[in-house]
């Protein structure tokens, strides 16, 4: 009897389950030197498991210090954060500026400070008022 493919779909499923349900921890021999990738990995001898040093937390495969882990998440969402209110601000702008035409309006005043031109409308020019009178 050879093996069927029934057989080989119960052992992928059953490594499926067992991977889902599981913490993924590293074994390691105790015996051998080195058997924990990264540093401040210690090999436990009753459980055969590799684990962090005390001030130092699991982070990916390797163990880094609580501090750092605490600065790198946060340096990630401060990243995000920022990029995101920066969009914002942005896009706001815009729309106030298109909406009461602020660039029309500059150029308006800008055009009015260059043309030092008096306008004469408002200036009057002759005795065309009557004299006065005590």
């Amino acid at each position: 009897m050879g093996i069927r493919i029934i057989d080989i779909i119960a052992t992928i499923l059953v490594n499926f389950v067992h991977c889902v349900f599981t913490e993924h921890i590293l074994s390691c021999n105790v015996t051998q030197l080195g058997s924990c990738p990264g540093n401040y990995h210690v090999c436990n001898e009753t459980s055969l498991q590799c684990y962090c040093l005390e001030d130092y937390i699991q982070y990916g495969n390797g163990c880094i210090a609580k501090s750092e882990a605490y600065n790198t998440d946060h340096d990630a969402t401060a990243a995000v954060v920022s990029i995101f209110t920066i969009a914002l601000v942005v896009v706001g702008l815009v729309l106030v500026i298109r909406k009461y035409n602020l660039i029309d309006y500059v150029r308006h005043k800008i055009n009015q400070r260059r043309n030092n031109d008096v306008m004469y409308e408002d200036v009057m020019i002759g005795q065309d008022d009557p004299p006065l009178v005590p």
